[in-house]
């Protein structure tokens, strides 16, 4: 029982930094908005990814959480963005932590986790649909449904590499922002 408080405290411990000290970076250009579509461009970034087989979004958020308060080679806290990625078209389980844009390969610190890569994402363009709530498999499935059957209608291409971006703590209640995103070829 006492080891299940202190888990559960750690968690709300990682999750209260989390939802006050969160950066939203817009590291994006809007190219285009259709209907209720964006497409987008996002320059070259480097991110902390780490992946399971099953699934546990927690446990992989815990994971990246504490190489970003201090796992890492230097001891040294980085800050917290905006949004958290899942890919959800992969059969990992993976989600990916932006680094802030002080940091390159060369100057990030290097996590303690040997699982944890540090991996850089080209430049590339993608089509994002908006929602709100907290998300869940059902709602998800819907919006990237609806995000392809858009694309469809507009005669856009696109691969099957889809994510999955929220963008605020589990603590915030309202407005809260998440979005599908497939990439473009």
């Amino acid at each position: 029982m006492k080891k299940f408080l202190i888990v559960c405290l750690s968690i709300i411990s990682v999750f209260t930094i989390y939802a006050f000290n969160v950066s939203y970076d817009t590291n994006y250009t809007v190219i285009e908005t259709i209907e209720s579509v964006e497409i987008r461009e996002y320059p070259e970034s480097i991110f902390a990814s780490y992946y399971t087989n099953g699934s546990g979004n927690n446990s992989q958020f815990r994971v990246l959480a504490n190489y970003i308060f201090g796992g890492n080679d230097r001891q040294e806290q980085i800050g917290m963005t905006s949004p958290v990625n899942m890919k959800i078209s992969s059969e990992n389980n993976e989600m990916l932590f932006l680094m802030p844009n002080r940091y390159n390969k060369i100057n990030l610190p290097k996590p303690n986790n040997i699982n944890i890569d540090i991996i850089t994402v080209e430049k590339r363009k993608v089509a994002t649909l908006r929602f709100s709530g907290y998300s869940n498999t059902d709602k998800v499935n819907k919006k990237k449904a609806q995000l392809i059957e858009t694309l469809n209608k507009h005669n856009i291409k696109h691969t099957n590499e889809y994510e999955l971006l929220i963008y605020d703590s589990p603590y915030k209640l309202l407005n809260r922002r998440n979005e599908v995103l497939v990439v473009l070829p």
